[in-house]
């Protein structure tokens, strides 16, 4: 599951690189299929994951709209999201069928879970698909508009790299290192480090991911 650090990435954005955007692609490429002139809205765009899904689907050609909080809205455009929706302040649901004149994205990436799981199924164009990345919410149950998700030929599925296999993770690394690993080097993506700390303050790296707030990934670095 190695890879070879470009000659332009240090080994501390390397570490802001792997398993965020491995996963970004995986969800992004692999799962929603997601490809030129497409629509995709991203929770979370400001996180160590959600901004590499932002910048993996904007890499693909998509028009990619982003949810944050109010302080990292130009930081999330800054990084190829069409329109960054206040997630406390604005309705997400009626924005994207705002923007997209009701029609609805092609897919939904999603890290939050819980009541957001309807509302994201509603959000889709038909034949749309949700990919679930996370719960952040804690609300492992939510309640599913069947009829919709049938009416409207949905997919919903679920996906994370940490209960996956050896030879399902050798393939992820695959995927993401032939595909889009030579898009740090061309500068098409760039991998984003929030703050670092030394090993000796892991405690103090976790809380400030516990906060949030950040904008990528944090690090741990070894001397």
């Amino acid at each position: 599951m190695a890879i070879s650090i470009p000659g332009n990435v240090s080994f501390v954005e390397g570490a802001a690189i792997m398993e965020s955007f491995v996963t970004a692609v995986e969800a992004v490429s692999h799962v929603a299929g997601v490809g030129q002139g497409q629509t995709v809205l991203v929770h979370g765009g400001a996180g160590g994951v959600g901004s590499a899904c932002v910048q993996v689907a904007h890499a693909l050609g998509a028009t990619v709209y982003a949810t944050a909080s109010a302080s990292r809205l130009a930081d999330v455009g800054s990084i190829g999201a069409a329109a960054v929706i206040d997630y406390r302040a604005d309705d997400f649901e009626s924005v994207v069928a705002r923007l997209t004149d009701r029609r609805g994205a092609d897919a939904v990436i999603d890290f939050v879970g819980g009541d957001y799981l309807p509302r994201n199924l509603r959000s889709l164009r038909p034949g749309g698909t949700l990919v679930q990345v996370g719960i952040l919410s804690g609300q492992h149950a939510s309640s599913i508009p069947l009829n919709l998700l049938l009416h409207n030929h949905l997919r919903l599925v679920g996906t994370v790299m940490k209960s996956r296999g050896v030879d399902e993770k050798r393939a992820m690394v695959r995927r993401f290192s032939e595909g889009f690993l030579p898009l740090f080097e061309s500068g098409g993506l760039k991998p984003l480090v929030d703050q670092v700390f030394p090993l000796a303050r892991a405690a103090d790296a976790h809380r400030s991911v516990e906060r949030g707030g950040g904008f990528g990934k944090v690090i741990l670095a070894m001397d």
